[in-house]
């Protein structure tokens, strides 16, 4: 076709060639396009919320917040641990001691052997066991990180139900591009056969070169506008490839969505938003970490083991064996007013939080209420526009005939030519608002991942 091309533009003048070199242009711009990888919406919901590193970071954050569970549920059970030290020392009192552990104590009446006594060394291999048995920070921990990971988990849900409607926003995109694209080529073919009509009544006789020349002026605007939508549709397939989580190439749509995707999610009333419950998660953990500021003035008791071995020569020597049991109750009657700051410092906390996750609130309804009526608007101008294309479609058929049995002027017809291109680029956005909204109205809702992707909005 290229070649076609080619040898029509070596064999026109040089006021016909401008059509063949807008049309080689396409060609050469529509290349790629024709090599780029189809996908269907599914598909790129599927990859968007699979591969999209925000979503990937939510979720290792899910994960880390789960550990953090198991981490805090750890603190009931007891600590044991296995040390060895070494002891060496001249020392009268360690002396002594080192001489007391490792059973080799030898009275005297000579006080020169215990003033200035002789370096001795000791290798002490103890097990010991630390069990707490009432700690109000070890329940409350848990429980706040339970909350903590319940938060993560809705955070995680949430940056899905973003990645989806960025992947959809993208899909539509491409499609609006494409259907713009196909109106620009139409408008273009419609200009070059007024073009071919002034020119022939110019040539008849019966027009003015001024008609020509008009029209020739009007087909430049509209190889303008295809070259421009030709470039938004590459940039389109390109952003939806970044939408999806590629970090290069450029991906095609397998086919036009229709309105009727979101016939039940338009008449969702309910605000069931992820990030809603994150924050109302979030204000839980505040009031626990108030409670557990409280919780600080209260007494902590624990018990603890240990069994020790000493030798004197080498490591984990078993010369000598002892043990050891301890309880212990440990209760802070005055630390300078630190608790007390703490506490002030848990209200004002948990405060903001109430008052964070209230706002949120408020405007997550707002806005889904919003959605909703845009919604509404747009299908009422998706109506009008539509309406509006069949009327200027008319007039222009009507006027074209006009023109070509010489009953009407060439600036009529143009005007005609205008307003239908206007309206028909007119529906082609009203579509794309029209479900652009109506995918809005269910991400505002919180059901976008339920209404397209039902089985992959369990959570991570």
């Amino acid at each position: 076709m290229l070649f076609s091309i080619i040898y029509e533009l070596l064999n026109l003048r040089g006021g016909d060639r401008m059509p063949f070199l807008i049309s080689a242009l396409f060609l050469c711009l529509s290349a790629p396009f024709a090599l780029a990888e189809t996908v269907d919406l599914q598909q790129a919901l599927r990859e968007a919320v699979a591969n999209r590193p925000f979503v990937q970071a939510a979720q290792g954050r899910a994960v880390a917040a789960k550990a953090a569970v198991g981490e805090a549920r750890s603190r009931y059970l007891p600590n044991v641990s296995l040390s060895e030290h070494l002891f060496w020392t001249d020392d009268p009192a360690w002396s002594m001691y080192i001489s007391l552990v490792q059973e080799d104590l030898k009275l005297s009446q000579d006080a020169g052997r215990y003033n200035f006594a002789p370096s001795r060394r000791d290798f002490e291999t103890r097990l010991s066991l630390e069990q707490p048995l009432y700690d109000p920070d070890i329940s409350l921990n848990l429980k706040r990180a339970r909350k903590g990971a319940e938060a993560a988990g809705y955070g995680a849900l949430w940056s899905r139900e973003e990645a989806a409607f960025a992947a959809f926003r993208a899909y539509l995109e491409v499609q609006r591009a494409s259907a713009a694209l196909a109106w620009a080529e139409s408008s273009r073919r419609e200009a070059a056969e007024t073009l071919r009509i002034a020119r022939e009544r110019q040539e008849a006789g019966v027009g003015l070169k001024a008609d020509a020349l008009r029209a020739g002026v009007r087909v430049s605007e509209s190889d303008r506008y295809a070259l421009t939508a030709a470039n938004d549709l590459h940039l389109a397939r390109r952003s939806l490839a970044l939408a999806m989580g590629r970090s290069e190439g450029v991906v095609d749509i397998a086919a036009p969505l229709s309105f009727e995707l979101f016939a039940s999610a338009a008449r969702e009333e309910a605000v069931a938003r992820s990030d809603l419950a994150a924050l109302a998660t979030e204000a839980g953990e505040a009031r626990l970490a108030h409670r557990q500021s409280r919780a600080a003035y209260l007494p902590r008791a624990g018990l603890s083991a240990s069994y020790s071995l000493h030798d004197s020569a080498v490591p984990f020597g078993t010369d000598v064996g002892s043990w050891t049991v301890r309880a212990q109750l440990h209760w802070d009657i005055f630390d300078g007013q630190r608790r007390s700051h703490a506490l002030a410092r848990a209200a004002a906390l948990r405060g903001a939080a109430e008052s964070r996750h209230l706002e949120a609130r408020r405007q997550a309804l707002y806005q889904a209420e919003e959605a909703r009526m845009r919604a509404e608007e747009a299908r009422a101008s998706l109506a009008l526009a539509r309406l509006a294309v069949s009327e200027a479609d008319e007039g222009h058929r009507l006027l074209l005939q006009r023109y070509e049995a010489g009953l009407s002027g060439l600036a009529d017809l143009l005007g005609v030519q205008t307003a239908l291109d206007r309206a028909r680029l007119d529906a082609v956005e009203a579509e794309a608002r029209y479900i652009l909204a109506l995918g809005n109205a269910g991400f505002q809702g919180g059901v976008f991942v339920h209404t397209l992707l039902a089985n992959q909005e369990d959570q991570p």
